[in-house]
């Protein structure tokens, strides 16, 4: 591969590879797994000039001829425009954006051809990005290199990670290159990262010596010493010196460059060339500089308006500064297009930003052409802050929630008038903390100051309500919410109501929930909502805080009856945001029904950044109804794809299902499992489970394993804390109930259960009603009590959609028979509870069951080695197994699970001898369930 360098896209050698062995290897393994369906990337770091361009242009020459390449770099001026990067970088793939399947067509069109708005968020786009890679690598393999990677805009950078991190079995190799102290290195977990640092003194060494064999041997140790282990730094001061200074015979004039930075001092040198350049071919090289497109007729169009002419470019040419390649004029380094455009005085600039939007191209990208005006502006310009703020709402439906708080944000600084640029301040801010912007959120809410109008004082309220709530702050985030709930009521009645929702929600998260609730009721006493039924739901979230579960109940069954009525109302986020609040009347089976349609919708849309709520929400359903197996297979998709997301505090929440989970099959929960590693890393490595999910799986793991004292304390936690009007703490009552009767605690037993029964009948299910009948069974006082109330807990039971309580209820019921010395009907419950907990499954609580089975004298079968079909697959495998015997294909498949076909294939080669078959037409007539 070493031998492919003098080819390729860039006929020129790459300087500054002496060294760099490990990283070279690392490459071409890169580049070779690549060739062999292993697909992978990876993340260079490094000052500027350490030799990730160099890098770059060496996997570029090995590609040549052998991968299709893709190839962008970041621009510091483009980086507030949305999908900037990705456009360059895949705008000759057009040919071949239509073998997508629709959502993810209309995605990446939207992208490339920016008149068309995509469908989805900026994660579906990376999702159609890797489909489209994926099409690509069917013909030969795809490299990508993608320098500058820290000058990327936002959306740009979640697109190509997020396809990255998935890239599975596809032939198609990835490499980013960034500076060291970048924030995308922070952003990018999962994928391994090759930090570049000093060359040593031999490489360096060596490397002068193959590019400036003339060196006299002192001037080559004071370069050495110069230029600090930095390759660029060593080949560009050397060419940057006189013959005599290179014989010796002259001194090295360092120029106050030994103080710098080895990167500043190239820097210097490339500043130097330019300034000794005509002074047209600055300004052309500055309109280049200012483009990100290196579309040659657009840079030479806007030239003309400038006054220059293609024949300028002649000298930056010739002083090897940039080249024409194709349509395409190409910097020779980064770091020149740095010094042609930061190098500028400010009318050049303003000058050149000008004339890029006068020439671009009647019915083009709207949003950059905005921006070049808004760069071009000095002072206030109310014709061009409306353009922006008619861009941002372009970029919004794009996705680019960053671009939306950029434009924003140039809009207001271009908008005279305090009121208007206070609302654009607004827009901006509340832009930034969607997309994960929190200080500069901050900063701009603060940058807005007082304002008056309705809409932006519930806008800026909910904006630094949910800036505080994610610093952990959810107390002050409620006082915002609440002042502002005064000021808005007044002129907008249903604004204040859903201020007020918020305000409850956060109370739901605050330190002291029974305090913050009353409060929030005080404060807005008197205020008049006009009936609107988010009033209602949030009186029963505080209802249900300050104690009074049934009137909590009542109202919160009210407004989720709203909340269906009018889905159709509302976009797909909010309907995500609002849903499963009438997870607290226990009605779990219509909320996992509602959530099913919630997680096909957001397949079907491609929205990607919401599904993995949507799938918390199903995972810890589906574990509350005893679906084990299918919880987990949910929860460990949500992780995979949190984590892809960067959405690491629902990633800490789908790890606490697991690690329930895990605990209900007998292993310890000191960390959260997660799933196996996948082929190019694991962003989910690390995840810990939320705390109060780690306590209940301690919990369940004790009592089941007969650790009562230990067991009772954790759960007394959970229902005596601050979280006790949580779901998880909801349903640890009764397994306090149990593990205080065990360790002979009648008032801690008593209390549990009154509580649990007070909120049973507010719900009025039939699965709390039933567990309430087993807590009391287990506190009767007499044998006659105890066998009746376990009865009709049992009867209660029957299709009441729990099975896990259901079988935890017979067992319970098998021991006391046991005790009884009613031999026959005691292995009668223990052998069916027995049975239900190895189907879900529970391992430990089967063990358990088969424990009193021998203690019946019983001889109970010993576990089954992983008999059930299921069970032999991986979660991935088996949910594309499952989509696979609907008959679905490959592709159908990889669209579901934003997958590559390849990938999807490669699960189904590795499940098919697992399941004993040899082709998908024999899945349909597998038990798959």
């Amino acid at each position: 591969m070493t031998d492919a360098l003098q080819t390729g896209a860039d006929d020129r050698e790459p300087s500054g590879l002496s060294g760099r062995d490990h990283e070279r290897e690392f490459l071409d393994g890169l580049l070779a797994g690549a060739r062999e369906g292993r697909g992978g990337a990876v993340m260079l770091l490094g000052e500027a000039g350490s030799g990730k361009t160099a890098l770059l242009d060496r996997c570029a020459a090995a590609a040549s001829g052998r991968a299709r390449l893709l190839r962008c770099t970041g621009v510091q001026s483009e980086a507030a425009l949305p999908y900037a990067g990705l456009q360059v970088l895949l705008r000759g793939t057009l040919d071949r954006v239509g073998s997508l399947p629709e959502r993810r067509l209309r995605a990446l069109r939207g992208v490339i051809a920016p008149d068309d708005a995509p469908a989805g968020d900026r994660f579906l786009v990376g999702a159609a990005t890797l489909g489209l890679l994926d099409e690509l690598a069917e013909e030969r393999p795809v490299v990508v290199l993608v320098d500058d990677a820290h000058w990327l805009d936002l959306e740009t950078v979640d697109a190509l990670l997020f396809a990255a991190r998935r890239l599975g079995m596809g032939r198609v190799a990835m490499v980013f290159a960034a500076r060291e102290e970048s924030a995308i290195r922070d952003g990018a977990p999962g994928l391994p990262v090759l930090r570049l640092g000093p060359l040593s003194d031999p490489d360096a060494a060596a490397l002068l010596a193959c590019r400036a064999p003339d060196l006299q041997t002192a001037v080559s140790s004071r370069i050495i010493g110069l230029a600090q282990g930095n390759p660029l730094a060593l080949v560009e001061l050397a060419g940057a010196m006189t013959a005599a200074q290179r014989d010796g015979s002259e001194p090295l004039d360092a120029r106050e460059i030994a103080v710098l930075p080895a990167s500043w001092r190239v820097r210097r040198i490339f500043d130097e060339r330019i300034r000794a350049l005509p002074a047209p071919t600055r300004l052309l090289l500055t309109v280049a500089a200012a483009d990100d497109t290196g579309d040659v007729a657009l840079v030479m169009a806007a030239g003309e308006r400038v006054g220059v002419t293609a024949g300028d470019l002649g000298p930056a040419e010739a002083a090897d500064l940039v080249r024409v390649s194709g349509r395409r004029v190409v910097f020779r380094h980064p770091l020149v297009r740095a010094a042609a455009y930061q190098g500028a005085v400010l009318a050049e600039r303003t000058a050149a930003h000008r004339a890029l939007a006068e020439a671009a191209p009647t019915g083009g990208d709207m949003g950059r052409r905005a921006w070049h005006l808004a760069a071009a502006t000095v002072g206030y310009d109310e014709e061009v802050a409306a353009e922006l703020e008619r861009s941002a709402e372009l970029f919004r439906s794009r996705g680019g929630r960053a671009a939306v708080a950029a434009a924003y944000r140039r809009a207001a600084r271009l908008t005279e008038d305090p009121e208007a640029r206070s609302l654009r301040l607004a827009a901006a801010a509340a832009a930034a903390a969607e997309a994960g912007q929190a200080d500069l959120a901050r900063s701009l809410a603060d940058e807005a100051g007082p304002v008056s109008s309705p809409p932006a004082v519930a806008r800026l309220a909910s904006v630094r309500a949910a800036l505080e709530h994610r610093q952990g702050r959810a107390e002050s985030a409620r006082l915002l919410l609440v002042e502002a709930v005064s000021d808005v009521t007044a002129h907008r009645p249903a604004m204040g109501a859903w201020l007020l929702f918020e305000s409850a929600a956060m109370a739901w998260d605050a330190p002291d929930p029974v305090a913050a609730a009353r409060d929030t009721r005080a404060r807005v006493a008197g205020l008049d909502f006009a009936g609107h039924p988010v009033h209602r739901g949030a009186a029963g979230v505080l209802d249900t805080l300050a104690g009074d579960p049934v009137s909590g109940a009542a109202a919160i069954r009210d407004f989720a009856g709203y909340v269906v009525r009018t889905r159709h109302e509302r976009g797909l986020i909010d309907q995500v945001r609002l849903h499963g609040w009438d997870m607290l009347l226990g009605e779990y089976r219509t909320v996992h029904d509602e959530a099913v349609a919630l997680e096909r919708e957001c397949r079907t849309e491609g929205a990607v950044g919401v599904l993995p709520r949507v799938l918390l929400r199903l995972a810890r359903l589906r574990l509350f109804l005893g679906r084990h197996r299918d919880a987990y297979t949910t929860a460990v998709e949500g992780l995979e794809i949190a984590c892809d997301t960067g959405q690491h505090h629902l990633a800490t929440m789908l790890s606490g299902v697991l690690t329930v989970l895990a605990a209900l099959d007998g292993e310890e929960p000191d960390a959260g499992p997660r799933p196996a590693a996948r082929t190019g890393g694991d962003p989910c490595s690390g995840v810990a489970p939320i705390p109060i999910w780690l306590i209940r799986a301690q919990g369940l793991l004790d009592l089941g394993l007969g650790r009562y004292d230990r067991a009772l304390q954790r759960f007394a936690v959970l229902t005596g804390g601050p979280h006790r009007h949580l779901m998880v703490s909801v349903h640890s009552l009764p397994d306090e109930v149990e593990a205080a009767v065990r360790t002979d605690r009648a008032t801690d037993a008593g209390a549990a259960a009154d509580r649990f029964a007070r909120w049973a009948g507010a719900t009025g299910t039939a699965w709390a009603e039933a567990v309430d009948l087993r807590c009391r069974a287990l506190l009767a006082a007499d044998d006659a009590t105890a066998e009746e109330l376990y009865e009709r807990a049992l009867a209660v039971h029957q299709g009441d959609g729990r099975p896990f309580e259901e079988a935890r209820t017979r067992l319970l019921y098998g021991e006391w028979l046991r005790r009884a010395k009613r031999r026959a009907a005691a292995r009668e419950a223990l052998t069916t509870a027995l049975e239900s907990f190895e189907r879900m499954p529970a391992a430990m609580w089967a063990e358990r069951a088969r424990t009193e089975l021998r203690a019946v004298g019983a001889a109970p079968a010993a576990p089954a080695a992983r008999a059930d079909l299921v069970g032999r697959l991986t979660a991935q495998e088996l949910r594309v197994v499952r989509l696979a015997a609907t008959g679905l294909s490959n592709r159908d498949i990889g669209a579901r699970l934003f997958l590559s076909p390849r990938t999807v294939g490669y699960h189904l080669s590795n499940a098919y001898p697992k399941l004993g078959v040899t082709s998908r037409a024999a899945l349909g007539a597998l038990d798959l369930a």
